[in-house]
């Protein structure tokens, strides 16, 4: 299992920092090193530093840890993104991987004038993967796309470590798989519940002929007892109206995994109001966390709707989180990425993994 930490963000509306930014990152590379995980993801999108500077500095910062750069095609062409994993491995004698993305906020999408669909933007990412994967071959590119032309080119110079870069695909829709069977070597979703991402993610994406590598993006608060881990998730990310409005803006996204997480964190919310309601205790001890009252599921969109996460959490003790995280594992996810964390929990979160390995029988 290949675990991922984030880089962290530059300015926070729910934190104040006391530290520089540089500071900050370079002590999260080398924390998630310590910890012995395989990577960091560098997100890219309007509001944060640019990811490439971003790599540069964890490179310098660590001996192993290997950045996962996000790329959108509409951003920066492939050949460009070829010639950045060259420098980086020019500089640091290792490779770096591509998180894909399409994008998912609508209003950044019009910012910089990107006007296509959705289902375009899967087609331009799958010439993009395509001329990417060639590059970092050392392949001579020649293709006339509807995205990208090249005529003889290849990449020069191209270090031999860069045949051991991944390309990662995010997203869930039919769209985003099929551009998966096609160029990823890793797939990447904010997963449902095991059951649901079974039926409707994993099973479309096996059938449709998928045989890369998995990944789920997903936090994980885990603590020794679960009431603890519960008080601390709740504390890290309380529900708000802005939180929930931003929510249910996120019911109608264009991308696929946003809208589907979006709808079930209401829904959720919704089955534990009526739960309080009716004084199931079993239900309400996602609002009222009130003792001795059995605990919620340990899969938890509490952070989502908060809106300071992207993803799912994994809650509760280190056996809860890692029996449920072993479902995935079974499945074949090698790859999981985590919706951030602090240094503090670094020791419960690898307590949590190795129980999820030992429970897959890995």
């Amino acid at each position: 299992m290949h675990v991922y930490s984030v880089t962290p963000e530059s300015a926070s509306r729910q934190r104040e920092f006391t530290q520089d930014y540089l500071t900050r990152l370079r002590e999260t590379g080398a924390a998630c090193e310590r910890a012995g995980w395989s990577g960091i993801l560098v997100p890219h999108n309007l509001h944060e530093v640019d990811p490439w500077l971003i790599a540069g500095q964890l490179g310098a910062a660590t001996d192993t840890l290997v950045p996962l750069v996000a790329v959108q095609p509409s951003s920066l062409p492939p050949h460009t993104a070829a010639a950045m994993a060259a420098a980086y491995a020019t500089l640091y004698g290792r490779p770096l991987h591509f998180n894909l993305v399409a994008g998912a906020r609508d209003d950044e999408l019009r910012r910089t004038g990107d006007r296509l669909g959705h289902d375009e933007r899967y087609e331009r990412m799958r010439e993009y993967g395509l001329v990417l994967r060639a590059l970092l071959r050392g392949e001579e590119v020649d293709t006339e796309g509807r995205f990208y032309s090249y005529r003889g080119f290849r990449l020069e110079p191209r270090p031999e470590v860069l045949s051991q870069c991944k390309l990662f695909v995010a997203g869930s829709s039919p769209a985003s798989i099929g551009v998966a069977r096609d160029v990823a070597d890793v797939v990447v979703t904010h997963p449902a519940r095991y059951p649901e991402w079974e039926e409707t993610f994993l099973k479309p994406l096996l059938a449709g002929g998928y045989t890369g590598e998995l990944g789920i993006r997903i936090g994980i608060v885990a603590r020794s007892a679960g009431e603890d881990a519960w008080v601390t998730a709740r504390e890290r990310f309380p529900e708000t109206w802005q939180g929930r409005q931003e929510t249910l803006l996120k019911t109608v996204s264009q991308s696929a995994w946003s809208r589907q997480l979006a709808v079930d964190a209401v829904a959720e919310a919704a089955a534990a109001a009526a739960a309080a309601e009716s004084g199931d205790s079993a239900e309400s001890a996602e609002s009222a966390g009130a003792a001795g009252e059995k605990e919620p599921d340990v899969y938890w969109l509490g952070a989502f709707r908060s809106g300071h996460a992207s993803a799912p959490f994994l809650v509760g003790s280190h056996q809860d989180v890692g029996s449920r995280l072993a479902e995935y594992l079974r499945a074949g996810v090698g790859h999981v990425l985590l919706n951030g964390s602090y240094e503090d929990d670094h020791e419960d979160i690898g307590r949590a993994l190795l129980a999820a390995r030992r429970a897959a029988g890995s």
